[in-house]
Protein backbone atom coordinates (compact mmCIF):
# COMPACT_ATOMS: atom_id res chain seq x y z
CA UNK A 1 0.00 0.00 0.00
CA UNK A 2 2.29 2.58 0.90
CA UNK A 3 4.26 1.59 -2.60
CA UNK A 4 0.95 2.52 -4.31
CA UNK A 5 1.00 6.02 -2.29
CA UNK A 6 4.91 6.58 -3.33
CA UNK A 7 3.98 5.85 -7.13
CA UNK A 8 0.93 8.32 -6.46
CA UNK A 9 2.90 10.87 -5.33
CA UNK A 10 6.07 10.92 -7.50
CA UNK A 11 2.55 10.88 -10.50
CA UNK A 12 1.39 13.83 -9.27
CA UNK A 13 4.85 15.62 -8.72
CA UNK A 14 5.93 15.29 -12.46
CA UNK A 15 2.48 15.98 -13.72
CA UNK A 16 2.54 19.50 -11.88
CA UNK A 17 5.98 19.80 -13.08
CA UNK A 18 6.43 23.39 -15.26
CA UNK A 19 9.04 24.83 -17.55
CA UNK A 20 11.31 27.48 -15.44
CA UNK A 21 9.35 30.46 -15.15
CA UNK A 22 12.81 32.72 -14.82
CA UNK A 23 12.72 34.29 -18.08
CA UNK A 24 8.53 35.29 -17.92
CA UNK A 25 9.64 38.99 -17.03
CA UNK A 26 10.90 39.55 -20.30
CA UNK A 27 9.25 42.60 -21.92
CA UNK A 28 7.48 41.68 -25.18
CA UNK A 29 7.32 44.88 -26.38
CA UNK A 30 10.61 45.60 -26.61
CA UNK A 31 11.14 42.41 -29.28
CA UNK A 32 7.87 43.25 -31.20
CA UNK A 33 8.90 46.69 -31.13
CA UNK A 34 12.26 46.17 -32.72
CA UNK A 35 12.45 44.93 -36.31
CA UNK A 36 16.18 43.74 -35.72
CA UNK A 37 15.52 41.88 -32.38
CA UNK A 38 12.38 39.89 -33.86
CA UNK A 39 14.38 38.56 -36.92
CA UNK A 40 17.39 38.13 -34.87
CA UNK A 41 14.82 35.65 -32.79
CA UNK A 42 12.67 34.37 -35.26
CA UNK A 43 15.99 33.24 -37.60
CA UNK A 44 16.94 31.39 -34.37
CA UNK A 45 14.01 29.51 -34.01
CA UNK A 46 14.15 28.47 -37.35
CA UNK A 47 17.79 27.66 -37.34
CA UNK A 48 19.31 30.52 -39.60
CA UNK A 49 21.03 32.06 -37.26
CA UNK A 50 22.50 32.88 -33.78
CA UNK A 51 20.77 31.93 -30.79
CA UNK A 52 20.88 34.11 -27.24
CA UNK A 53 20.36 31.84 -24.25
CA UNK A 54 17.20 32.71 -23.29
CA UNK A 55 16.02 32.20 -27.25
CA UNK A 56 17.81 28.98 -27.23
CA UNK A 57 15.70 28.15 -24.10
CA UNK A 58 12.72 28.54 -25.83
CA UNK A 59 13.67 27.23 -28.93
CA UNK A 60 14.32 23.45 -27.28
CA UNK A 61 11.03 23.38 -25.31
CA UNK A 62 9.11 24.69 -28.35
CA UNK A 63 8.29 20.94 -29.98
CA UNK A 64 7.31 19.72 -26.66
CA UNK A 65 4.90 22.49 -25.77
CA UNK A 66 3.36 22.33 -29.21
CA UNK A 67 3.07 18.47 -28.56
CA UNK A 68 1.47 18.66 -25.15
CA UNK A 69 -0.84 21.59 -26.15
CA UNK A 70 1.98 23.80 -23.61
CA UNK A 71 0.69 21.94 -20.67
CA UNK A 72 3.95 22.50 -18.40
CA UNK A 73 3.23 26.30 -19.36
CA UNK A 74 3.19 28.41 -16.40
CA UNK A 75 0.28 30.73 -16.84
CA UNK A 76 2.31 33.80 -17.89
CA UNK A 77 3.84 31.86 -20.22
CA UNK A 78 0.53 30.89 -21.57
CA UNK A 79 -0.32 34.68 -21.71
CA UNK A 80 2.88 35.89 -23.37
CA UNK A 81 2.71 33.19 -25.96
CA UNK A 82 -0.72 34.15 -27.16
CA UNK A 83 0.67 37.85 -27.46
CA UNK A 84 3.52 37.05 -28.90
CA UNK A 85 1.88 35.14 -31.79
CA UNK A 86 -1.10 37.32 -32.31
CA UNK A 87 1.33 40.22 -32.75
CA UNK A 88 3.54 38.64 -35.29
CA UNK A 89 0.80 36.55 -37.31
CA UNK A 90 -1.06 40.46 -37.79
CA UNK A 91 2.19 42.23 -38.25
CA UNK A 92 4.74 40.21 -39.69
CA UNK A 93 2.78 37.50 -41.08
CA UNK A 94 6.31 36.56 -43.77
CA UNK A 95 7.58 35.69 -40.24
CA UNK A 96 4.52 33.95 -39.01
CA UNK A 97 4.57 31.44 -42.31
CA UNK A 98 8.42 30.70 -41.65
CA UNK A 99 7.95 29.59 -38.32
CA UNK A 100 4.51 27.46 -38.74
CA UNK A 101 6.65 25.71 -42.06
CA UNK A 102 9.27 24.92 -39.71
CA UNK A 103 7.50 24.04 -36.61
CA UNK A 104 4.07 22.36 -38.25
CA UNK A 105 4.85 21.48 -41.77
CA UNK A 106 1.93 19.45 -41.91
CA UNK A 107 -0.45 21.03 -39.93
CA UNK A 108 -0.90 18.67 -37.25
CA UNK A 109 -1.22 21.24 -34.23
CA UNK A 110 -2.96 24.02 -36.03
CA UNK A 111 -6.18 23.51 -34.71
CA UNK A 112 -5.29 22.52 -31.27
CA UNK A 113 -2.99 25.74 -31.45
CA UNK A 114 -5.96 27.89 -32.59
CA UNK A 115 -7.86 26.68 -29.57
CA UNK A 116 -5.36 27.60 -27.51
CA UNK A 117 -4.98 31.58 -28.98
CA UNK A 118 -8.48 31.88 -28.71
CA UNK A 119 -8.37 31.03 -24.32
Amino acid sequence: MKIVLLLCAIALVFAEEKYDSSNDNIDLSEVLGNERLLMSYSKCLINKGPCTPEVKKLKDKLPEALDTGCAKCTEKQKQMGRQLVKEVKLKHPQIWKELVAYYDPQGKYRQAFEEFLKA
